[in-house]
């Protein structure tokens, strides 16, 4: 598996080392979902209120302004990795409701817990009436495949742009709303002197509190624009939830047949409950931060994430708001886990991801597949994809696709609950 010791592997984990926070001004956009909270120094407080709402958004940040750091380059590769997924209740029919979102685990018998159970049944059934593909405005919905009734956002790689850096074509197979929200994706791990917090052995617990918020709520700010860390600006009506609603609402107009509007709760807001969200790399890495305090029906990551320096980051340590038996992550891994190969150990490559993901309470244990394994894999949530071949990525990279002969293929619809 030459892949993962290539150059462009190696750029990848050194972008994810180097690349610093985009030098913006603070501002203090209109909280766009939930209300905002009253945690110290500008945290995210724990969700509140009715289920798969964006709640508990912060304050202000109090500690003092410093520099930004160096902004981040791309490299053009992958930097940050992160975020897994977890399973979901089955979707309903299109006439039917869409499923109660009490989470059944994947078909092939994953983990299933009771806090999982909680979430509010849709407000009507799931009407789809279309009969054609739409395609437009970074959405699309497909009828003519059995309707899933989940709707899936995606985020890719850093400095990547809108996108998952392929794994479209393996969901474009099966019947999901999905969406592409544009955001600052080259928003990456947090300012030097947070770090140097972090590294400082004499610094004070209420230093180390502030310093270990920062990577968590700076992608916190790009999901919701609510002001929490002052090296990150979101301007009104750009957060990834605001863009959603609109494209949502753009859809119900366009592709009224879609039925779109579906997932919006009566006060015009996302019923996240309802949401899968999807990322690669660096949209990996932010959605399993967005996770630990948005409830969503599913969390499934691409290589990610890791915790960027900060192995005590408010994110990892925070009760995730999205229950842990729906969030999954896909490793690439030259030998099986627990490995021994130095590619697969070094700092910041996919053992740390399993550290940090197991620190962060995601289930386990790590399972080993191999292309063309048939599985059962439950309970696989923390998964090491080893090797690969001519049709099955392995590496950093996505792993599901569209290629019918992809050996990953069983391992990826047991993920999407697709069986």
């Amino acid at each position: 598996m030459t892949f993962r010791s290539t150059p462009l592997h190696l750029a990848a984990m050194a972008a994810l080392l180097l690349a610093g926070a985009c030098d913006n001004a603070p501002v203090k956009p209109p909280v766009t979902a939930g209300a905002a909270g009253n945690g110290a120094a500008g945290g995210n407080a724990p969700p509140t209120g009715t289920a798969g709402d964006t709640t508990g958004a912060a304050g202000n940040a109090t500690g003092a302004a410093g520099s930004t750091g160096a902004a981040g380059s791309p490299q053009g590769a992958a930097g940050s990795t992160s975020g897994a997924g977890g399973s979901v209740g089955a979707a309903g029919s299109t006439t039917g409701a869409a499923g109660g979102n009490a989470d059944a685990g994947a078909t092939d018998g994953g983990a299933a817990g009771a806090a999982s159970d909680t979430d509010p049944p849709p407000p009507r059934p799931l009407n789809v009436t279309s009969t054609k593909l739409y395609q437009g405005g970074g959405l699309r919905f497909d009828p003519t495949k059995k309707v899933m009734g989940k709707l899936i956002l995606y985020l890719g790689g850093i400095c990547g742009g809108t996108g998952a850096g392929g794994i479209e074509s393996f969901v474009n197979l099966y019947g999901f709303h999905t969406y592409a929200p544009s955001t600052q994706t080259c928003v990456n791990t947090a300012p030097q002197k947070y770090k140097d917090i972090i590294a400082n052995k004499a610094s004070t617990p209420a230093d180390l509190a502030e310093a270990n918020r920062q990577v968590g709520d700076a992608r916190m700010e790009l999901w919701d624009g609510v002001d929490r860390v002052d090296w990150v600006t979101v301007a009104k009506g750009q957060s990834i939830v605001e863009e959603t609603v609109a494209a949502l609402k753009s859809g119900m107009n366009a592709d009224p047949g879609g039925d779109w509007g579906f997932f919006l709760n009566a006060d015009g807001t996302l019923r996240t409950t309802d949401v899968w969200v999807v990322g690669y790399s660096w949209g990996s890495q932010t959605w399993g931060m967005i996770s630990s305090y948005v409830r969503f029906g599913r969390v499934i990551c691409t290589s990610g994430p890791q915790a960027e320096g900060f192995p005590d980051g408010a994110w990892i340590t925070h009760p995730s708001a999205t229950p842990n038996d729906r969030k999954f992550t896909l490793l690439g891994f030259v030998s099986p886990y627990p490995s021994t190969t130095p590619i697969d150990i070094a700092p910041n490559t996919v053992t740390s991801m399993i550290d940090t993901t197991t620190k962060a309470g995601w289930l386990g244990p790590p399972i080993n597949v191999k292309p063309g394994d048939m599985g059962p894999f439950a309970p696989g949530h923390q998964v090491a994809m080893v090797g690969s071949n001519a049709h099955s990525p392995g590496g950093h990279t996505i792993f599901c696709t569209g290629d019918s002969m992809n050996g990953w293929l069983p391992l990826c619809k047991y993920v999407f609950n697709v069986q």
